[in-house]
């Protein structure tokens, strides 16, 4: 890899870091003495509400100005979001800045996998998306940390995310002006091309996109970040911590092999052993229910399969989109996850654990089955360009220029 991609790695990685760690900050801030009870809801809810509105409003953005502009963009709005989430006093300031935060770094997501897709070269794509996206599950395994460390004040609490913050944001914000433009995105908008989606196959990749992304946003909200304030509210920071160090574990063991396995079984794998493991909780639910040792046991388990049902969805939503329709894409495709996900806050409020579990199994088959769809009828993408997946259009149309001007 040449130098900037380096440094385009590692401005990703830190962003990741940072917005694993907001992702958990929601439920996290549950557990502060000026949160009641009856605003758990509504707190959790302004962190996917505006992780949608970010995905799809800067997805179309950065397909439209550029990768480059997006990332300046995301980096302003995150910055006025800190002092909100600091210095908040009450529920509404906190959920405002969780919320701004959210809207950049979620949204920040689709512009880092489409800048990373389109620039790292076709053999390495898949573990530096992985690689990358990975940091997410440390970032909100620290936060969850720290929550346990700092739970006696929530002075040196939010002082510790400030430091953090202090140090990581001129990181982020030096390495991303030293980066190009991506290549792919700069080059295709020269030929004034519209994407179109016309192939026969893309019914069965939208389906196949869409159903994975239901199953992680929903999956690993529900079960790593929402289970503990809604039915262990005493355990919410261990549960964050203990899940999101199995999701770290297991991308950090997909690095050395993403780019050899057969990415049609992969998915298939993932989302089997995903459906698998709920059927776990339901057995310890009817043979020992109240020991929540082996409830985190099980957990960990998921959260392997969680991470490799995550890897693949971070492979294929950039892969199996064109290059001029990637960002838009993306929010688009993960708008229906977020919006169940909010749907599912609200819905599943009341529910007792067997009632949870069973609906967590529900999601993780609606991701099976977009896997075994893939099975079926999808192919191989590892260590293809991505003219040969998604941009054969624009392959066509750059030999037909070529061939005029000869």
């Amino acid at each position: 890899m040449q130098k900037y991609h380096w440094i385009a790695v590692l401005s990703s990685s830190i962003t990741m870091f940072i917005w694993g760690f907001i992702l958990a900050l929601a439920p996290l801030t549950t557990e502060w003495p000026f949160v009641p009870k009856s605003d758990y809801t509504y707190l959790l809810v302004s962190a996917p509400a505006a992780l949608l509105l970010g995905n799809m409003i800067l997805g179309k953005l950065t397909d439209k100005y550029g990768r480059k502009s997006i990332f300046i963009l995301d980096m302003i709005l995150f910055s006025i979001s800190i002092p909100l989430i600091i210095f908040s006093e009450n529920v509404l300031e906190l959920g405002l800045g969780i919320a701004l935060a959210e809207f950049s770094l979620g949204g920040d997501e689709n512009t880092i996998l489409s800048y990373l897709s389109e620039t790292i070269p076709k053999d390495l794509r898949g573990k530096v998306l992985v690689g990358v996206t990975n940091v997410a599950n440390f970032g909100a395994a620290i936060a969850a940390l720290l929550s346990i460390l700092t739970g006696f004040s929530l002075f040196i609490q939010k002082l510790s995310y400030a430091i953090l913050m202090i140090i990581t944001i001129p990181i982020i914000v030096i390495t991303r002006f030293s980066i190009p433009e991506s290549f792919r995105w700069k080059e295709y908008k020269k030929l004034n091309e519209k994407a179109e989606i016309k192939e026969k196959d893309y019914a069965i990749r939208l389906y196949f996109l869409i159903a994975m992304a239901i199953t992680i946003v929903l999956t690993y909200a529900l079960m790593d970040l929402v289970i503990g304030p809604y039915l262990f509210p005493n355990y919410t920071s261990l549960i964050i911590l203990i899940a999101n160090i199995g999701e770290t574990v297991a991308g950090i063991s997909l690095i050395f092999f993403i780019d050899s396995i057969n990415r049609k079984i992969f998915p298939f794998i993932s989302y089997l052993g995903g459906v698998l493991t709920m059927i776990l909780f339901i057995i310890q639910y009817f043979t020992i229910p109240g020991n929540f040792s082996i409830f985190l046991v099980i957990l960990l388990l998921n959260a392997f399969f969680g991470e490799f049902g995550w890897a693949a969805r971070v492979i294929f939503e950039p892969e199996l989109l064109p290059t001029l329709l990637r960002g838009t894409g993306i929010g688009l495709v993960r708008g229906v996850a977020y919006s169940l996900y909010i749907a599912s806050l609200f819905f599943t409020s009341s529910f007792n654990e067997f009632s949870y579990i069973i609906y967590n199994l529900a999601m993780w088959i609606i991701g099976f089955s977009g896997a075994f769809v893939w099975l079926l009828y999808g192919f191989d993408t590892k260590r293809k360009s991505l003219e040969e997946i998604s941009d054969t259009y624009i392959k066509a149309k750059i030999k037909s220029i070529q061939k005029a001007n000869n």
